[in-house]
């Protein structure tokens, strides 16, 4: 039988899984196959020289192989193009782009390394599953070291217009290495049609069917909305609480209404915009003073980055301001915390949350959002107030409330309608979302993709297009 190996740019810590993102999707999609799995990644360490070694670990039923970067390789590569021009251009911050030549060339050595790395450990009949725009390329350097297996590709972020691609320096480059992959895959009808449009404006390329065909290769391209698993978030949610957590510990989980959100802490998440929109809130609705508080978990990911640590310091100002205009001696309005927080325990918090706030103001699909979903106690659920500007949005709208995050007015208008929505109502939105998530959750993403995968390309024919 043929094992499927996962190549990200990061492999997550044992038992550090984070909630709401490419790790965790990684780590239930590898424990739920029946086949042999692989994680192939950037263990997290920088060592003076190039390593070639990688390193083994069993977890259950999958292995993972990992490898080091110099320091050089994590601030150009890492730090560099993939995070300071990529990152910023997919989610419309162009004014963000930062770009130096030699970054995009230890780019592409870094993809050429972890092709090499592939031809090591790859057996013929496996099949490869690339994550997100790190490594877009990667495919490219695996066809010229001669790998023949089945290559996939999923962009967990969005895709930009072409518009925003062509500010990208490098994308005429880059943009065919996509064509060496079976199958390439984005979150959203709107991501489909950025990424074909993309390939006729820069390559002259229309898809068919789905497919293009570039140098006697067809790729197929296609929408894949990622999820959750719904049943593992209630099991979380529900667990017994431990002595000394902030399950049983935090005040504002028992005590008047709750709004939460939990992001990592990046400028694509609209933090400064939603301590705003809370300001407004209370601002607007004086009757909230005192029974409503807003906890934000935003822990640092990439603390190497300048614009990253400007957010910080915004972030904590803006919380300061908020809490100095409308708190009290026995109220705190506003709660930022600036680390992770146990899976189990923000699941807890989400299910006690009378408002989930997701509002980033780009987002290619957001797990969170669906997490809070499905967190909830279905006799007393929250509401989800979710940014239209989210792929979750076009899954989400029918029990979601959509706010634009750069309108604040309307936007605490609509956290000011979930504080105060009824029980009967709260209850079928719930109903509804959750009916949705059921349907497609985690495992019906994984295998819409695989079972792509699996078939070789002709043409209009053996896709999965549900």
């Amino acid at each position: 039988m043929s094992r499927i190996i996962v190549v990200s740019v990061r492999v997550a810590q044992h038992q550090q899984i984070a909630t709401g993102g490419l790790a965790v999707a990684i780590e239930c999609m590898l424990n739920a196959q029946q086949q042999e799995g692989v994680w192939l990644g950037w263990s997290g360490e920088q060592r003076p020289h190039l390593c070639t070694q990688l390193h083994t670990e069993q977890r259950g039923n999958y292995s993972t192989q990992t490898f080091s970067l110099t320091p050089e390789q994590y601030q150009d590569f890492y730090c560099g193009y993939a995070n300071n021009c990529l990152w910023p251009a997919f989610h419309q911050r162009t004014d963000l782009i930062r770009f130096q030549s030699h970054q995009y060339q230890q780019y592409l050595e870094v993809n050429k390394q972890i092709a090499q790395y592939l031809q090591v450990i790859a057996q013929p009949d496996d099949l490869i599953w690339v994550q997100d725009y790190h490594l877009i390329p990667l495919a490219h350097f695996c066809r010229e070291l001669g790998l023949t297996q089945r290559l996939g590709f999923f962009l967990h972020t969005p895709f930009p217009c072409p518009e925003t691609l062509k500010t990208i320096p490098r994308h005429q480059q880059w943009l065919p290495y996509l064509l060496d992959y079976d199958v390439v895959g984005v979150q959203s009808n709107p991501d489909f049609l950025n990424l074909s449009q993309s390939f006729q404006q820069v390559l002259g390329l229309s898809a068919k069917q789905g497919f293009l065909s570039h140098a006697n290769r067809p790729t197929f391209l296609q929408s894949y909305p990622i999820s959750i698993a719904p049943e593992l978030i209630q099991t979380m949610a529900t667990m017994p609480a431990t002595a000394g957590s902030m399950a049983t510990d935090y005040p504002l989980a028992d005590e008047g209404q709750l709004i939460v959100s939990a992001d990592r802490l990046d400028y694509s998440k609209g933090l400064p915009k939603r301590f705003e929109c809370f300001n407004t809130l209370l601002e607007h609705y004086p009757t909230l003073k005192e029974s409503v508080s807003y906890l934000q978990i935003a822990p640092s990911t990439r603390e190497g980055i300048e614009s990253y640590q400007q957010q910080q310091h915004e972030l904590e100002s803006l919380a300061g301001q908020i809490n100095g205009k409308h708190g009290t001696f026995n109220w705190v309005p506003l709660r930022y915390l600036n680390r992770a927080i146990a899976p189990i325990i923000l699941m807890s918090l989400f299910r006690k949350a009378h408002v989930g706030f997701i509002a980033p103001l780009r987002d290619g699909m957001n797990l969170v959002a669906k997490e809070y979903i499905a967190a909830q106690n279905p006799d007393d659920p929250g509401v989800l107030v979710l940014s239209s500007f989210t792929g979750a949005a076009s899954e989400l709208q029918e029990g979601a409330l959509l706010v634009n995050p750069y309108d604040s007015e309307a936007t605490a208008q609509s956290l000011f309608q979930a504080l105060s929505m009824s029980l009967a109502e709260r209850q079928a939105r719930h109903s509804a979302l959750m009916t949705h998530l059921t349907e497609f959750d985690l495992e019906h993403w994984c295998l819409h993709f695989l079972e792509d995968l699996k078939v070789p390309a002709t043409e209009g024919a053996g896709m999965s297009l549900s």
